[in-house]
Protein backbone atom coordinates (compact mmCIF):
# COMPACT_ATOMS: atom_id res chain seq x y z
CA UNK A 1 0.00 0.00 0.00
CA UNK A 2 1.49 3.31 -1.29
CA UNK A 3 1.60 6.32 1.68
CA UNK A 4 0.62 9.60 0.86
CA UNK A 5 3.21 12.01 0.40
CA UNK A 6 3.74 14.75 2.88
CA UNK A 7 5.49 18.05 3.03
CA UNK A 8 6.34 19.83 5.72
CA UNK A 9 7.88 22.62 4.47
CA UNK A 10 6.99 25.21 1.34
CA UNK A 11 10.62 23.98 0.27
CA UNK A 12 10.00 20.34 0.08
CA UNK A 13 6.64 21.50 -1.55
CA UNK A 14 7.78 23.05 -4.34
CA UNK A 15 10.38 20.21 -4.61
CA UNK A 16 7.80 17.83 -4.31
CA UNK A 17 5.06 19.21 -7.60
CA UNK A 18 8.79 20.18 -9.39
CA UNK A 19 8.46 24.17 -9.43
CA UNK A 20 11.26 26.62 -8.19
CA UNK A 21 12.00 26.95 -4.84
CA UNK A 22 10.03 29.86 -2.79
CA UNK A 23 11.47 32.73 -1.79
CA UNK A 24 9.82 32.56 1.92
CA UNK A 25 9.58 30.06 4.29
CA UNK A 26 5.96 30.70 5.31
CA UNK A 27 4.27 32.67 2.18
CA UNK A 28 4.51 31.61 -1.54
CA UNK A 29 2.16 32.82 -4.66
CA UNK A 30 2.51 31.77 -8.18
CA UNK A 31 0.84 31.56 -11.72
CA UNK A 32 -0.43 28.90 -13.10
CA UNK A 33 1.37 29.81 -16.59
CA UNK A 34 4.54 29.97 -14.79
CA UNK A 35 4.18 26.79 -13.14
CA UNK A 36 3.15 24.93 -16.32
CA UNK A 37 6.68 24.71 -17.33
CA UNK A 38 7.67 22.07 -15.30
CA UNK A 39 4.82 21.17 -12.06
CA UNK A 40 4.09 18.00 -12.04
CA UNK A 41 0.70 17.53 -14.09
CA UNK A 42 -0.59 14.52 -12.44
CA UNK A 43 0.60 14.77 -9.26
CA UNK A 44 -0.50 11.30 -6.90
CA UNK A 45 -2.36 11.95 -3.17
CA UNK A 46 -0.42 14.17 -1.04
CA UNK A 47 -0.32 15.98 2.00
CA UNK A 48 1.40 19.81 3.31
CA UNK A 49 0.98 21.86 6.31
CA UNK A 50 -0.09 25.25 5.33
CA UNK A 51 -3.15 26.91 3.77
CA UNK A 52 -3.65 27.69 -0.04
CA UNK A 53 -6.51 29.45 -2.32
CA UNK A 54 -6.38 29.01 -6.14
CA UNK A 55 -7.88 31.06 -8.50
CA UNK A 56 -8.12 29.03 -12.15
CA UNK A 57 -9.58 31.13 -14.58
CA UNK A 58 -8.74 28.21 -17.43
CA UNK A 59 -7.47 25.14 -17.93
CA UNK A 60 -8.80 21.12 -18.78
CA UNK A 61 -8.57 18.66 -15.59
CA UNK A 62 -9.20 18.72 -12.31
CA UNK A 63 -7.58 18.74 -8.65
CA UNK A 64 -8.87 17.41 -5.69
CA UNK A 65 -9.25 18.79 -1.83
CA UNK A 66 -10.20 16.43 0.53
CA UNK A 67 -13.68 14.69 -1.22
CA UNK A 68 -14.10 17.53 -3.44
CA UNK A 69 -12.83 18.45 -6.74
CA UNK A 70 -12.80 21.59 -9.49
CA UNK A 71 -14.98 21.80 -12.47
CA UNK A 72 -13.55 20.61 -15.43
CA UNK A 73 -13.64 23.94 -17.04
CA UNK A 74 -14.85 27.72 -16.25
CA UNK A 75 -13.44 30.12 -13.39
CA UNK A 76 -12.73 28.12 -10.02
CA UNK A 77 -12.19 29.65 -6.56
CA UNK A 78 -10.52 26.66 -4.71
CA UNK A 79 -8.72 25.87 -1.17
CA UNK A 80 -7.16 23.70 0.58
CA UNK A 81 -5.99 23.40 4.80
CA UNK A 82 -3.42 21.44 6.30
CA UNK A 83 -3.01 17.99 6.24
CA UNK A 84 -5.76 17.54 4.13
CA UNK A 85 -5.06 15.14 0.90
CA UNK A 86 -4.71 16.81 -2.37
CA UNK A 87 -4.06 15.47 -5.81
CA UNK A 88 -4.57 16.52 -9.26
CA UNK A 89 -4.81 15.40 -13.18
CA UNK A 90 -3.72 18.52 -14.97
CA UNK A 91 -3.64 19.88 -18.83
CA UNK A 92 -0.61 21.87 -19.41
CA UNK A 93 -2.92 24.92 -20.24
CA UNK A 94 -4.10 26.07 -16.34
CA UNK A 95 -3.78 30.03 -15.75
CA UNK A 96 -4.50 31.73 -13.12
CA UNK A 97 -2.61 31.77 -9.52
CA UNK A 98 -2.38 30.71 -5.84
CA UNK A 99 -1.28 31.51 -2.63
CA UNK A 100 0.23 29.25 0.13
CA UNK A 101 0.88 30.09 3.50
CA UNK A 102 1.21 29.25 6.79
CA UNK A 103 -1.09 30.28 9.72
CA UNK A 104 2.38 31.86 11.71
CA UNK A 105 2.30 34.11 8.31
CA UNK A 106 -1.33 35.87 9.84
CA UNK A 107 -0.57 34.99 14.03
CA UNK A 108 -1.22 38.88 14.79
CA UNK A 109 -4.94 38.17 14.12
CA UNK A 110 -7.24 37.95 17.15
CA UNK A 111 -9.03 34.53 15.99
CA UNK A 112 -7.22 31.47 14.42
CA UNK A 113 -7.86 31.40 10.66
CA UNK A 114 -10.72 28.72 10.77
CA UNK A 115 -12.06 30.43 13.34
CA UNK A 116 -11.99 33.34 11.08
CA UNK A 117 -12.82 31.43 7.86
CA UNK A 118 -14.56 28.37 8.27
CA UNK A 119 -14.59 27.93 4.58
CA UNK A 120 -10.96 26.73 5.19
CA UNK A 121 -11.77 23.82 7.58
CA UNK A 122 -11.54 20.38 6.10
CA UNK A 123 -14.92 19.20 5.75
CA UNK A 124 -15.62 23.29 3.95
CA UNK A 125 -13.16 23.27 1.19
CA UNK A 126 -15.54 23.02 -1.77
CA UNK A 127 -14.31 24.62 -4.79
CA UNK A 128 -16.56 27.46 -6.31
CA UNK A 129 -17.13 28.27 -9.95
CA UNK A 130 -16.94 31.98 -10.33
CA UNK A 131 -17.95 33.96 -13.36
CA UNK A 132 -17.99 37.68 -15.57
CA UNK A 133 -16.79 40.28 -12.77
CA UNK A 134 -16.73 38.43 -10.02
CA UNK A 135 -13.84 36.38 -11.46
CA UNK A 136 -12.29 39.58 -13.21
CA UNK A 137 -12.40 41.16 -9.14
CA UNK A 138 -10.72 37.80 -7.84
CA UNK A 139 -8.07 37.90 -10.77
CA UNK A 140 -7.39 42.11 -9.83
CA UNK A 141 -6.42 40.54 -5.91
CA UNK A 142 -4.35 38.00 -6.74
CA UNK A 143 -2.28 40.15 -9.39
CA UNK A 144 -1.85 42.96 -6.31
CA UNK A 145 -0.66 40.20 -4.22
CA UNK A 146 2.02 38.40 -7.29
CA UNK A 147 3.33 42.16 -8.44
CA UNK A 148 4.13 43.23 -4.84
CA UNK A 149 5.60 39.46 -3.99
CA UNK A 150 7.96 39.42 -7.56
CA UNK A 151 8.98 43.35 -7.01
CA UNK A 152 10.95 43.19 -3.70
CA UNK A 153 9.32 46.64 -2.68
CA UNK A 154 9.94 48.20 0.88
CA UNK A 155 7.50 46.42 3.67
CA UNK A 156 6.09 44.26 1.11
CA UNK A 157 5.64 41.10 3.73
CA UNK A 158 3.31 43.81 6.09
CA UNK A 159 1.49 45.00 1.92
CA UNK A 160 0.92 41.29 1.33
CA UNK A 161 -0.82 40.19 4.35
CA UNK A 162 -3.07 42.82 4.34
CA UNK A 163 -3.70 41.70 0.88
CA UNK A 164 -4.21 38.70 1.56
CA UNK A 165 -6.71 39.27 4.44
CA UNK A 166 -8.67 40.82 1.64
CA UNK A 167 -8.67 38.12 -0.33
CA UNK A 168 -9.49 35.92 2.48
CA UNK A 169 -12.69 38.43 3.06
CA UNK A 170 -13.43 38.02 -0.44
CA UNK A 171 -13.33 34.03 -0.34
CA UNK A 172 -15.47 34.37 2.54
CA UNK A 173 -18.22 36.52 1.11
CA UNK A 174 -18.51 34.25 -2.04
CA UNK A 175 -18.25 30.85 0.08
CA UNK A 176 -21.18 32.42 2.31
CA UNK A 177 -23.22 33.88 -0.94
CA UNK A 178 -22.85 30.06 -2.63
CA UNK A 179 -23.53 27.71 0.14
CA UNK A 180 -26.34 29.28 1.15
CA UNK A 181 -27.97 29.31 -2.15
CA UNK A 182 -26.67 26.22 -3.38
CA UNK A 183 -26.71 23.98 0.72
CA UNK A 184 -23.40 22.82 -0.36
CA UNK A 185 -22.63 21.93 3.30
CA UNK A 186 -23.96 21.62 6.09
CA UNK A 187 -22.79 24.27 8.41
CA UNK A 188 -25.39 26.78 7.02
CA UNK A 189 -28.68 24.78 7.14
CA UNK A 190 -29.53 25.11 10.95
CA UNK A 191 -28.29 25.87 14.65
CA UNK A 192 -27.54 22.41 15.21
CA UNK A 193 -25.34 21.90 12.34
CA UNK A 194 -23.62 25.66 13.06
CA UNK A 195 -22.69 23.77 16.12
CA UNK A 196 -20.86 20.66 14.81
CA UNK A 197 -18.73 23.12 12.61
CA UNK A 198 -18.06 25.09 15.48
CA UNK A 199 -17.13 22.08 17.36
CA UNK A 200 -14.81 20.86 14.44
CA UNK A 201 -13.09 24.12 14.41
CA UNK A 202 -12.26 23.88 18.40
CA UNK A 203 -10.53 20.37 17.78
CA UNK A 204 -8.39 21.57 15.06
CA UNK A 205 -7.31 25.06 16.98
CA UNK A 206 -6.68 22.94 20.07
CA UNK A 207 -4.06 20.89 19.57
CA UNK A 208 -2.48 23.25 17.57
CA UNK A 209 1.51 24.00 18.97
CA UNK A 210 1.79 26.61 21.23
CA UNK A 211 -2.43 25.99 22.14
CA UNK A 212 -2.10 27.01 25.97
CA UNK A 213 -4.86 25.21 27.91
CA UNK A 214 -5.85 26.72 31.51
CA UNK A 215 -8.92 24.92 32.37
CA UNK A 216 -9.98 21.62 31.28
CA UNK A 217 -8.17 18.95 29.04
CA UNK A 218 -8.76 19.56 25.37
CA UNK A 219 -9.38 15.61 25.41
CA UNK A 220 -12.51 15.54 27.30
CA UNK A 221 -16.00 16.94 25.79
CA UNK A 222 -16.95 19.00 28.57
CA UNK A 223 -13.51 21.49 27.63
CA UNK A 224 -15.57 22.11 24.24
CA UNK A 225 -18.82 22.34 26.04
CA UNK A 226 -17.26 25.53 27.86
CA UNK A 227 -16.21 26.97 25.14
CA UNK A 228 -19.85 26.54 23.42
CA UNK A 229 -21.40 27.45 26.33
CA UNK A 230 -23.80 24.68 26.19
CA UNK A 231 -24.39 20.99 28.67
CA UNK A 232 -21.68 18.40 27.04
CA UNK A 233 -24.51 15.96 27.05
CA UNK A 234 -26.21 18.33 24.35
CA UNK A 235 -23.13 18.44 22.23
CA UNK A 236 -22.38 15.08 22.39
CA UNK A 237 -26.14 14.39 21.29
CA UNK A 238 -26.18 16.82 18.52
CA UNK A 239 -22.54 15.88 17.15
CA UNK A 240 -24.06 11.95 17.04
CA UNK A 241 -26.91 13.01 15.37
CA UNK A 242 -25.38 14.68 12.11
CA UNK A 243 -22.37 12.50 12.13
CA UNK A 244 -23.11 9.25 13.61
CA UNK A 245 -20.11 9.50 15.76
CA UNK A 246 -19.67 10.61 18.93
CA UNK A 247 -18.28 13.72 20.28
CA UNK A 248 -15.00 12.14 22.06
CA UNK A 249 -14.87 9.69 18.61
CA UNK A 250 -14.10 13.17 17.08
CA UNK A 251 -11.82 14.21 19.48
CA UNK A 252 -9.84 10.97 19.29
CA UNK A 253 -9.67 10.40 15.50
CA UNK A 254 -7.64 14.00 15.66
CA UNK A 255 -5.48 13.25 17.90
CA UNK A 256 -4.56 9.71 16.56
CA UNK A 257 -4.12 11.46 13.23
CA UNK A 258 -2.14 13.84 14.91
CA UNK A 259 -0.16 11.60 16.49
CA UNK A 260 1.05 9.13 13.76
CA UNK A 261 1.91 12.49 11.78
CA UNK A 262 4.32 13.07 14.10
CA UNK A 263 5.83 9.82 14.41
CA UNK A 264 5.81 9.02 10.85
CA UNK A 265 7.69 12.72 9.64
CA UNK A 266 9.59 14.05 13.18
CA UNK A 267 11.82 12.80 15.60
CA UNK A 268 10.30 13.73 18.45
CA UNK A 269 10.48 11.77 21.11
CA UNK A 270 7.19 9.96 22.27
CA UNK A 271 7.44 12.30 25.60
CA UNK A 272 8.01 15.29 23.39
CA UNK A 273 4.24 13.74 21.60
CA UNK A 274 2.84 12.84 24.34
CA UNK A 275 3.08 16.59 25.78
CA UNK A 276 2.59 18.49 22.16
CA UNK A 277 -0.95 16.05 22.40
CA UNK A 278 -1.80 17.59 26.09
CA UNK A 279 -1.12 14.31 27.91
CA UNK A 280 -0.23 14.67 31.29
CA UNK A 281 2.01 11.86 31.40
CA UNK A 282 3.84 9.87 28.47
CA UNK A 283 2.29 6.16 29.50
CA UNK A 284 -1.17 7.77 29.29
CA UNK A 285 -0.51 8.65 25.39
CA UNK A 286 0.79 5.23 24.64
CA UNK A 287 -1.77 3.63 26.18
CA UNK A 288 -3.88 5.37 24.29
CA UNK A 289 -2.34 5.42 21.02
CA UNK A 290 -2.46 0.97 21.81
CA UNK A 291 -5.68 0.76 22.41
CA UNK A 292 -6.37 2.97 18.73
CA UNK A 293 -3.59 0.99 16.74
CA UNK A 294 -2.71 -2.26 18.03
CA UNK A 295 1.00 -0.74 18.16
CA UNK A 296 3.01 1.15 20.71
CA UNK A 297 3.95 4.51 19.25
CA UNK A 298 7.67 3.33 18.96
CA UNK A 299 6.49 0.14 17.24
CA UNK A 300 4.20 1.71 14.39
CA UNK A 301 7.28 4.77 13.67
CA UNK A 302 9.36 1.56 13.35
CA UNK A 303 6.71 0.05 11.19
CA UNK A 304 6.04 3.31 9.33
Amino acid sequence: MNETLHFPTLATYCEGIGISEPKWSDFDIRSFEDNMKSVRHQMPPFKHEFYAVALKLEGAGAASTGNYQTPERGATIFFNSPYQITHWDIAPDWKGYYVIFSEEFLMDRSRRLVEAYPFLLVDNTIPMSIEGNEARLFESTFQEIFSEFRECLPNNRSVIQHYLEILLVKTSRTFNRIVNKEQLTYKERNNDLNLVSRFKSLIETSFQPGFEHKTTSPHQVQFYADQLAIHPNHLNAVVKRITTHSASEHIQKHVLNQAKSTLKHTGKSVKEIAHELHYPYPNHFTNFFKKQTGMTPVAFRGSA
